[in-house]
């Protein structure tokens, strides 16, 4: 639990570091992280007691940007406009091959300094992973940024 809120922090410190105050749109983010944050992975779950990847992605844009994403990974993926590793910015999705998945995709969204927030399989729980976790890196398959 420690080690949660000291990203959630750290998060907030960069974001607030970068714009030299935290926004609405930083606030509304760290607000979302830290109520998701620990949620149980559910194939197919929407809510607190179980949710799956694109699902949580699903609400992170709804909640944040009042837009509503596809259901799915591979949907998300086609809705955005494919972006370089390296243009990276906080909201953007990112998406990777994933063996543990019955569709094959894996996918999260990025809240800065290489972190991405996910649900990232059964037996874990919603957190913050870095895209540089070998296992992310190895099955990176492209990031999606969505006009707004």
């Amino acid at each position: 639990m420690k080690k949660i809120i000291l990203t959630i922090i750290l998060i907030a410190i960069s974001l607030q570091m970068k714009s030299q105050t935290i926004g609405a749109k930083d606030s509304l983010i760290i607000n979302f992280m830290t109520e998701w944050i620990g949620t149980p992975y559910k194939f197919g779950g929407s809510t607190k007691s179980g949710i799956d990847c694109s699902q949580l992605n699903k609400k992170f844009y709804q909640y944040v940007y009042r837009i509503t994403l596809p259901d799915v990974c591979y949907k998300q993926f086609n809705a955005t406009q494919r972006i370089k590793k390296d243009s990276l910015r906080v909201g953007d999705l990112v998406f990777f091959r994933s063996t543990r998945s019955p569709s094959g995709w894996h996918c999260g969204c990025y809240v800065g300094d290489n972190m991405f927030l996910h649900a990232p399989q059964r037996g874990e729980r919603v957190k913050i992973s870095s895209l540089d976790e070998e296992r992310y890196k190895r099955n990176y398959k492209g990031a999606g940024r969505i006009e707004m």
